[in-house]
């Protein structure tokens, strides 16, 4: 069974997740401040103050890693995209959109925006280190705003390697796709370009652990297995992605539509379809159409946040979504755009409709997603 990632706080209503991987490697990073790195450098203090100062490191750093997330993630707000969260993982952090980029330059953007934070890190870290030289002269400050100024150099620079799912992959990808005007060869290029990648880290490990002279060799050398591995299996995602997106360009809402569900009359109260139509219907929502064209959308979600004492007495056309272009497709309308209206509505359903509007089909997101797999 798979574990759930831990939501820990919301940052610009964006909801903020830890991994169960990212416990360990908080764990071990302190530990290795805390017990190896601080005392090789800072002598003569006390315990409990190498375990203070790697701990404001440790928290830094990784709030330093956070940082280039948001950075993602408030430039894809920017242009329109909606976030679904951001989870901090074995290999550092990972922001989730709704949908895909529907242009070069916005996938330009959103790409470089990650690194050009990290920079922005790194360039803070940097003064705050000379001020900690020439101003307060703290060799702790020194020490510990020096390798955070390096960890963001060195955070941003290999993120600029040009392969998937780096951001430097990301910012190839677009440049690809502005010189040949085709997203899915870019992207193509892109995984390719980010096994290759992948590979070259597994190999260099491999080489480093068996020419290891000492435990940092074998340290480093393994780290770059890890990391190696990680990144090609993150390729092979993306290209499974890839040709599940692909394969949904070449179908049309007609070829997966289902019938729809039970159709509602609007004056039905809620009490009334949660004892009567849920019993005999497994749907998560229902289109409202006494006419057969369609009115509206109630979602059963909608029902959560409403007191069970008001059910008998409140209507469907209360807590329905109206009518509006994202409630509904066309049998013509290709899978890729059905998939970006369903991912965007916030139901993950459409009813589908013929030329005079009337209801002859139903899509979600789940019977996308059997076409993908």
């Amino acid at each position: 069974m798979r574990l759930k990632p831990i939501t820990v706080a919301r940052l610009f209503d964006i909801p903020i997740r830890l991994s169960y991987g990212w416990f360990p490697i908080f764990i071990l990073h302190l530990f290795a401040m805390s017990a190896l790195y601080l005392p090789r450098h800072l002598h003569h203090l006390r315990p409990v103050e190498y375990w203070i100062l790697g701990s404001a490191a440790t928290i830094l750093l990784f709030l330093s890693v956070l940082g280039h997330e948001i950075g993602h993630a408030l430039v894809a707000r920017a242009e329109g995209i909606r976030i679904r969260d951001i989870t901090l993982h074995l290999f550092g952090g990972l922001a989730r959109f709704e949908r895909d980029v529907t242009s070069p330059g916005a996938e330009l953007r959103i790409a470089i925006a990650g690194p050009g934070t990290s920079f922005l890190y790194a360039v803070l870290f940097f003064v705050l280190n000379q001020m900690s030289i020439y101003v307060f002269d703290s060799r702790p400050g020194a020490l510990i705003t020096n390798y955070l100024a390096l960890s963001n150099l060195i955070l941003a620079l290999f993120n600029l390697l040009p392969g998937f799912p780096l951001d430097g992959g990301r910012v190839f990808r677009a440049l690809m796709w502005h010189l040949r005007g085709d997203p899915w060869e870019a992207s193509r290029w892109a995984v390719r370009s980010g096994q290759a990648i992948a590979y070259t880290l597994l190999v260099l490990g491999i080489y480093w652990c068996l020419r290891a002279e000492t435990g940092a060799d074998i340290f480093a050398g393994s780290w770059a297995i890890l990391i190696g591995i990680f990144l090609k299996d993150a390729a092979a995602q993306s290209l499974s992605h890839l040709r599940a997106m692909q394969s949904l360009q070449q179908l049309t809402v007609a070829d997966v539509m289902t019938e729809p569900p039970t159709r509602l009359r609007p004056d039905l109260t809620v009490q009334e379809v949660v004892d009567h139509i849920l019993p005999h219907c497994r749907s998560l929502t229902f289109p409202v159409s006494p006419d057969g064209r369609l009115h509206g959308i109630l979602a059963l979600k909608r029902l959560e946040s409403i007191s069970r004492d008001r059910w008998p007495t409140l209507k469907v056309w209360d807590v329905m979504q109206p009518v509006n272009p994202r409630l509904f497709l066309f049998p013509h309308t290709s899978l890729v755009t059905a998939h970006l209206t369903l991912s965007e509505n916030g139901i993950g359903s459409a009813a589908v409709l013929d030329d005079q509007g009337f209801i002859i089909g139903y899509l979600t997101l789940g019977d996308i997603r059997k076409v993908m797999r």
